[in-house]
Order: C-alpha cells, then structure tokens, then sequence
C-alpha cells in the first residue's frame, strides 16, 4: 500500500469527495517545483541527471499513485523500442517501434474501456500516451542520424541522433521528473543537449562555458496561473458540469441558456487540462528545459516546451489559429512523425496524410465514440471554416468594408468558441448515446451550421458575394497563384501584395489582392 494513501483519503473527504488520484496528480505537479530547485543543483554530471530522474518516477509510481505496472510497461516498451531500432537499421525500424508503442497503448486503452475505468482513475495509459510520444519520435530521430544530411529537413537535421545513447541516458529521457506523467513532451537532442549543458553553451557569447538563465519568474507565473485555475474549479467549476446537459431540468430550459450553459461547461471542462499542462511546463522552466534561447533584445525564451497558448485559445477568431495553440507538443509530435512522414520524399501532403494523421490522433487517445464523434465534426468545421475565410475576408480586405474589419473578426471569434464548444461535447462525454442526446438537446446547430453553409455556397453564395467585392479586385481573384512577398521595408525590393489604395496587406491564402512591381 502506498505510504501516502491514507493522507490523501483524509484530503479528497475535506475536498468534498474529490478523486484522490485528482489530489495525487496536483500533490506530484506542485512537488517537482522543489524536486527541480535539487534537479538544477546537482553537480554537472549528466548520468547523475538520469539516475536522479528515474529514481523520482519509481518514488511517484510505486508510492503516490500505486502504479508499479505502469512502470513496467514504461520500462519494458522502452527497452524493446530500444533493441528495435539498434538492430533494425532502415526505415523499418521507426516503423516498427511505432506500430509497438501504438498498439500496445491500444491494447491498454481496450482494457481500461471495457473494465469501464472512469477518468477519476489514474491508469497506466496517461504516462504511457506520454511515453508512444517520445519512444516514436526517439526512433524517427535515430533513423535520421543514418540518413545523408542532404536527404533530411532542417527540423530532422536539427533533432537527429548521430550515436546511440547508452540505456542510462535514455531512460532517464523517458523517466525525465517534469514530464513523464502528463508530459509535455519532448525531443531526445533537447534532453540530451540539457543534461550536458550544451543548451547553455557561449550563449551569452563571453569567455563563460555554459551559462544557465534564471528561469524563477517564468516558472512561479505558470505555477501561479496554475494555482488559480485550480482554485477556479473548486469555487465554480465544478457547478458547470457538461454531464448536466443529460438532465431533464437542462432539457425544459430554453435554447438561448442551454448555449450559454454549454459553453460554460466546455470552458470549465479544459481548466484541468490548463491546470496539468502549466504546471508541468513550470517544472521543466525551473529545471532549465524549458530554455530556448533568446530574442532579438537578449532576453531568456522559456516556452521549449509550451503545451498550450491560453490568450490565443481564448481569443483566437479561427479554427487553425485555436487548434495550434491546443495541445501544442501532440500537434507537433504529429505534424513531424506522421503527417509528413508518410508523404513520399518531393511531394507535398495529400489526403492519405491527412486520414493518417486524424487516425493516428483518434487511436492515441482512445477508442471511445465520444473521440471519433470530435475528430470527425473538428475535420467538418474546418471544412467550413476555410469555405468562409476564403470567400468572407477578403470583402473585409476591401477599403469599402475596412472599417467592419473588427466587427468581422469578432464574429469570427464567436463562431469558433460556439462551435468548438458544440465538437468537443462528445469528448468530454465520451458515450455515443450520451452524446446524441446532448446534441438533440441543442438541436444540432453545430451540424445544421455546417449543412447550411455547404448548401449555400452549393447553391452559388460565393456568387452574390464577389459582387460586394469591388470590381478591380474581383477581376484578379483566381488570376494569382505562386506569390513570393518580400516585405519593402525588410529587403526593398521584389514584390509585394497590395490593395486597391496602395496599402500593402499581408499575404495569405484567402486575401484578395493584386501585384504591382516596386
């Protein structure tokens, strides 16, 4: 039995009930504050670093969570990815690690379903989720250190691994204290190049080996908004379950406030993910790891392992904008070892990259209807939402309706707030019945929104609205394809995108605008 069990059964019966794996996941993120000040005081010795770390995850496993089989399986899929891609030199050796680590997850997400164990509990699969994220990326990178430099991307280039690590480096990679439970997530070059201290080499450009920036007050900002969204759920967050929404008391009240409940709900629903994810990103900058160089006015980066982006999720006017600053580590994660892995060298992503990506992500989570339920209406609503960006905005870039620009941004900000809040219903649900009922509750609008957007622009919207555009502009919409802007004030030549009056605009896929020669 673990030493700390009954403590933390007396806490979650002051707490109200609270899951006591909840309590032991805030206790282990607000204890690898002081557990990094010691991790940081160590002597630069980097086999110190790694026996260090793996020895704080046996403590948290074995004593705090009760978990001795999670780090079996951690050390066990370690080791067998390990053996894989010494002995399997080509491209089948990342293959093979990721279809391991994968499916062993999988079968662990199968378990956890059918035995019906609720997200109150704490199981192998959150550290593991963590762990195919890391042992995948590990491969991948090995793989590039095989591989010509003239055949890889800068970023492979910048993240291949030239010689093997010996197991005790590795493993302390996996094990790492600030990561290994909830992540975040991180390449094994930046691990490597941390505990050596070449991350920290001339940075400063003086006679000094390494220098090591005092990360204190980017680490107590994120431990301090930490603390704050955890006290936001214990005042009123727990007020706004999105369970509620199955009651018959949500069902007799009226549309306007089952909107406004919902979106409540989802908002209160993400603080746990806000609360996990910056305090261990908090960790990891006080530790050192979170270090990423420096601006252009010489001040310390700390955001090396920035998870999520609040102000831009909160504020973001567009899906892509909302989905980048989300689970941003994952995304990365997916973008460099799916998406663009499986597009043949010299071309560019396909279809078959995008399903691949969206079933990689799907089967990473889980096998709920509730994740798929997400994933599918997500792939709908940014189907509109590029549909819309790319024939409304431009009518915004026009010096006719210029002035309506903030009115069209802010719109734009509620519709995405409205309908990801309306998606992620069934993830935080997870039961196709449960979820149905919810959005029968709601009466479909986020998929009604989605039909009717289709049909009108079906039906020839896109028409009536390139007559609001002005003529000129009109005209030269579809005639522009390859663009290279340059920026007259950076290199004061080539051209740039401009408008009717003369004003250069920044140039994107979905602006209308014309060429002109400087």
């Amino acid at each position: 039995m673990p030493m700390l069990d009954d403590f933390f059964s007396k806490l979650s019966t002051l707490a109200g009930g609270v899951s006591t794996d909840h309590l032991k996941m805030i206790f282990t993120l607000l204890a690898s504050y002081p557990v990094a000040l010691i991790y940081k005081r160590l002597p630069h010795n980097p086999n110190l670093k790694h026996l260090f770390s793996i020895i704080i995850a046996i403590i948290v496993l074995f004593e705090v969570f009760d978990l001795s089989n999670a780090f079996y399986v951690m050390l066990g899929g370690s080791l067998i990815s390990y053996a894989i891609i010494y002995f399997v030199k080509g491209v089948w050796g990342p293959r093979l690690v990721f279809l391991y680590a994968l499916g062993h997850l999988s079968i662990n997400h199968i378990y956890r379903q059918f035995n019906h164990i609720t997200y109150d509990k704490y199981d192998t699969t959150g550290p593991q989720m963590v762990l195919v994220i890391k042992l995948t990326s590990f491969a991948f990178n090995v793989f590039d250190g095989r591989r010509p430099n003239k055949e890889l991307t800068p970023y492979q280039r910048s993240k291949a691994i030239t010689s093997m690590p010996s197991i005790l480096e590795y493993l302390g990679y996996i094990f790492f204290f600030g990561g290994f439970m909830v992540g975040p997530a991180f390449e094994f070059m930046d691990y490597r190049q941390f505990t050596n201290m070449e991350m920290f080499h001339n940075v400063t450009g003086g006679p000094i080996k390494y220098y090591v920036p005092n990360g204190m007050i980017p680490a107590m900002c994120k431990l301090g908004f930490g603390i704050f969204f955890i006290l936001c759920i214990v005042t009123f967050g727990n007020n706004y379950s999105v369970d509620w929404a199955l009651s018959e008391e949500f069902k007799n009240t009226s549309f306007f406030n089952k909107l406004i409940y919902i979106q409540i709900a989802s908002f209160c629903a993400r603080l746990k993910y806000y609360i996990v994810w910056l305090l261990a990103e908090g960790a990891c900058i006080l530790s050192g790891l979170g270090f990423n160089g420096y601006d252009d006015h010489g001040n310390a980066k700390w955001n090396r392992v920035t998870n999520v982006d609040i102000i831009a999720y909160e504020t973001a006017d567009n899906i892509k904008s909302l989905l980048d600053t989300w689970n941003m580590n994952t995304n990365k994660w997916l973008k460099n070892y799916v998406y663009l892995r499986v597009t043949p060298p010299g071309k560019k992503p396909n279809f078959f990259s995008t399903i691949a990506t969206f079933g990689t992500s799907a089967i990473w989570h889980g096998f709920y209807p509730g994740y798929y339920l997400t994933f599918i209406s997500g792939a709908f609503v940014q189907s509109v939402h590029r549909t819309l960006r790319r024939n409304i905005r431009p009518i915004f870039l026009t010096p006719k309706f210029s002035s309506l620009k903030p009115l069209y941004d802010f719109f734009g900000w509620l519709f995405t707030q409205t309908m990801i809040h309306y998606v992620v219903i069934p993830f935080n649900i997870l039961s196709l019945r449960n979820t149905l009922t919810i959005w029968k509750s709601l009466y479909f609008y986020g998929h009604v929104a989605i039909i009717l957007v289709n049909a009108a622009f079906w039906l020839g919207f896109n028409k009536v609205i390139a007559n609001i555009v002005d003529e000129d502009l009109k005209k030269k919409k579809g005639q522009v394809k390859k663009w290279k802007v340059e920026r007259k004030e950076r290199d004061g030549e080539g051209k740039v995108a401009i408008n009717e009056t003369g004003i250069p605009l920044e140039f994107d896929n979905s602006s209308v605008c014309l060429e002109k020669e400087e």
